[in-house]
């Protein structure tokens, strides 16, 4: 005898999702230095780029 399901099965649970991995305290560190040096250039760097265009800029001009 067939039995007709109209397509319906039963569903396998989803897996867990994997857990989220955590920094070390060595990562951690390296991060915030990273973060620190970054924000040291982003302040440093349009100085030392206005330095450098205004001494082209002064060499160009008599």
């Amino acid at each position: 005898m067939f039995r007709d399901l109209n397509f319906y099965y039963r569903r396998l649970p989803e897996p867990p999702p994997p857990p989220k991995r955590r920094l070390t305290a060595r990562e951690e560190k390296v991060m915030v230095w990273l973060v620190c040096i970054n924000l040291v250039i982003l302040l440093v760097a349009p100085v030392g780029g206005a330095t450098v265009i205004h001494a082209a800029v002064s060499m160009i001009s008599p």
